[in-house]
């Protein structure tokens, strides 16, 4: 019988072997409850605002303004907690989502653009100080999504641990 694996090749399937087993356990022993849900709101112009995410103290509303543009909030009831993300628009740029000061009584904050192009993508991560952690994956767009229906769309998925 010829020898495959060498002392060192023993050696790192082994350790691989351990640190695989580790982070199963460590990624059952954190998020044994983890809820994943999608979500879809489509509006008119000067739509009412709509709820799409309500989690873990995590609240984002979606609405049409008057020129059928997405406008995109996000609020926390948390009394401590951080909200981190990237919002990618049509064109390649980036806009870049920072509060770590994100609590109960903070104003909301914007999870569109501005930019003028609003074919695009986010994704934010929301945590408390529990270690409650929320990651959004969304996209939205204006009035020429969905074969040009003249309404404004946000939609996507949450995980919530």
């Amino acid at each position: 019988m010829k020898r495959i694996i060498g002392r060192c090749g023993l050696v790192v399937v082994v350790t691989s072997s351990m640190v695989l087993v580790a982070n199963a356990g460590a990624a059952s022993a954190i998020t044994p409850n983890s809820v994943a849900k999608t979500f879809s709101f489509i509006g008119k112009s000067n739509s009412k605002t709509s709820t799409i995410v309500n989690v873990d103290s995590l609240l984002i509303n979606a609405r049409c303004d008057s020129r059928g543009f997405p406008v995109i909030f996000a609020f926390s009831t948390a009394q401590n907690a951080d909200l981190f993300g990237r919002i990618f628009d049509g064109l390649g740029r980036l806009h870049i989502v920072k509060n770590s000061s994100f609590v109960n009584g903070t104003k909301g904050t914007p999870l569109s653009t501005s930019s003028g192009d609003y074919d695009a993508t986010g994704t934010v991560l929301f945590e408390k100080t529990d270690g409650t952690v929320v990651t959004v994956s969304y996209a939205f767009d204006n009035s020429t999504t969905l074969g040009k229906q003249k309404v404004c769309t946000v939609y996507g998925s949450y995980v919530a641990s």
